[in-house]
This record gives structure tokens, C-alpha cells and sequence, in this order.
């Protein structure tokens, strides 16, 4: 196994400790509130931009950069927060046996999805843009876990952005 896999590891093993840590509820949450986040900012960053555009004067494109951060920024607050009082619901509960320990094991196999995703994620834009005869193409020719995570993201090709389909046609 070479340094470039067990990086690949290490990264997948921060995935898993941070859902482990979280719980299942919590990167959930997480996952809910990024998600409508960037679904609600691409609808409305505009109309808060026509808003608050006395804040940004001749800096157009500025403003509406920071509209669709600001808007993200609290849509994803605001699920965390529904999130969270459902997780405190949940640990009313909690005192049921083994809940908790389930709560935190799912959360661990969900972060081990998410990881899986990201890192296959990068890898699927790296490979379009990694030459052959660098140091990191080699690596990831060499990488013995790249084709898993490279597998993962085939898996869900049918629902990614169009942006990134375009990017597999182009190479």
C-alpha cells in the first residue's frame, strides 16, 4: 500500500470518526441543511440580493456573491437547529439501551459514505486534470483504493450537476 493510500485512509477514517462522533441524527443534519442550503440559496440569493442591494453599491457582483453565502449560510443554520432539538429529543430516549451506541455506529457508516463520496469526488475531477507522468498521476495509477472510490462516484453519476457530467465528456 502506498503513502498515497493510507493519506486516502486517513481522510476516509476522519469521515468515519467525525459521523462516529456526531451521530447519525447530527450528520444527517449536516448533510439535510448543506444540501437545502445550496438548493435554496441558487433559487433566492437574487431576491435578497435586490434587497440588500443598497449595502453594495457599484460592487454588483460582490453582492451577489455574498447574498448567496449569507442565504446559504442561514438556510444550513436554521436545519442544524431543527436537527439539533431532534437529536435533544432523541436523548430523552436515549436512556433506552444501546440507542445512543446505534445512533453514533450509523452515524459512523454514514460518515463513511459521505467520506467515500468526497474523496471520490476529488479524485474524479483529479484524475481529468492529473498527467501520467507527474508525481501525483503516478500515484493515483499506482493507488490501490482509487478505484473504489472512483467506483462510488459512477454510482451516483446519474444524479450529479450537469457540470460535472460535462466534465466526464470532456476528457
Amino acid at each position: 500500500m502506498s503513502y498515497f493510500d493510507i493519506a486516502l485512509l486517513v481522510i476516509l477514517a476522519g469521515f468515519v470518526f467525525n459521523g462516529f462522533a456526531k451521530g447519525l441524527i447530527r450528520l444527517l443534519g449536516n448533510i439535510v441543511g448543506l444540501i437545502a442550503g445550496a438548493f435554496i440559496a441558487s433559487r433566492f440569493y437574487l431576491q435578497f440580493y435586490e434587497w440588500s442591494q443598497s449595502i453594495f453599491g457599484a460592487r454588483e457582483n460582490l453582492g451577489k456573491v455574498i447574498s448567496f453565502i449569507v442565504v446559504f449560510v442561514l438556510v444550513t443554520l436554521v436545519i442544524d437547529w431543527i436537527f439539533i432539538i431532534i437529536e435533544k429529543i432523541f436523548n430523552l430516549i436515549s436512556i433506552i439501551p444501546f440507542t445512543k451506541m446505534i445512533n453514533n455506529l450509523f452515524g459512523g457508516a454514514l460518515g463513511f459514505l459521505e467520506g467515500s463520496l468526497a474523496i471520490g469526488l476529488i479524485l474524479f475531477v483529479a484524475v481529468r486534470y492529473a498527467w501520467i507522468g507527474s508525481l501525483f498521476g503516478d500515484h493515483l495509477v499506482n493507488s490501490q483504493l482509487a478505484p473504489f472510490f472512483l467506483k462510488i462516484v459512477n454510482l451516483i453519476m446519474p444524479v450529479l450537476p450537469a457540470a460535472l457530467k460535462a466534465l466526464q465528456s470532456i476528457i
